[in-house]
């Protein structure tokens, strides 16, 4: 069975947003972080949101239940993996602890079937060359691995010296693509007056000239003209 055009074009848009709406609702993770079962849960979904498109004859709306359904699903086990440790441990698995003060935990690999090609890539992928330099390396559930080196290889820092630093602070866009973003202003308590007036001390009379400008909490400004204006 042929359907118009415009109808298979509709059907694309519909399955496009609800789509986008369930991984939303699903939550903001990296590929690498996603469980088992959300990984799973990911897959079905793209499946079913396909379906439709290559076989007409199913009705838009027995996926668009399935879904719903698949997000529901997830969303509740996600609530009760927070209530339930053990339903939690059940689901997504404990980390592993595959090094430990230096040496390997050959029983915990053979359990994660994990092998010792398998932890040396991960190692040499951190910058590690030598399993004695490291005090415990970790396969959390996402399959990454956790390198923590020892004390006497990791890089110095300013606490091992006591040399005290100032507190990092995130720069707040307040210009972005020539437009001054309202929200970055309302966090500084500015308007967009003082922006035009601290851009101008700075040699931008014009915001349009200005590409993307930042400023700190302490007063900083970062600012990148346009590449016309460069």
């Amino acid at each position: 069975m042929h359907i118009p055009m415009w109808e298979y074009l509709v059907r694309i848009l519909v399955l496009y947003i609800t789509v986008m709406v369930a991984l939303r609702l699903m939550g903001k993770r990296e590929i690498g972080q996603l469980s088992v079962f959300d990984f799973v849960v990911s897959m079905m979904i793209a499946e079913l949101s396909t379906l439709p498109m290559e076989d007409t004859r199913i009705p838009l709306y027995i996926s668009l239940l399935a879904i719903a359904a698949l997000v529901l699903l997830q969303v509740l086990v996600s609530f009760l993996q927070l209530k339930s440790h053990w339903f939690r441990h059940w689901v997504e698995g404990e980390p592993v602890m595959l090094v430990e003060h230096g040496k390997i935990r050959d029983t915990a690999m053979k359990r994660a079937r994990y092998s010792m090609n398998d932890l040396l890539l991960q190692l040499r992928e951190q910058g590690v060359a030598n399993v004695a330099d490291v005090e415990f390396a970790v396969l959390e559930n996402s399959g990454k691995l956790s390198v923590i080196p020892r004390a006497d290889k990791r890089p110095l820092t300013p606490a091992d010296v006591g040399q005290p630093v100032a507190p990092s602070t995130i720069p707040i866009p307040v210009v972005i693509d020539g437009q001054p973003v309202k929200k970055g202003l309302d966090s500084l308590r500015r308007d967009t007056t003082w922006l035009t007036q601290e851009l101008a001390r700075r040699g931008y009379t014009d915001l349009t000239d200005v590409f993307y400008a930042a400023v700190d909490a302490n007063g900083t400004w970062w600012i990148d003209p346009r590449d016309e204006r460069t």
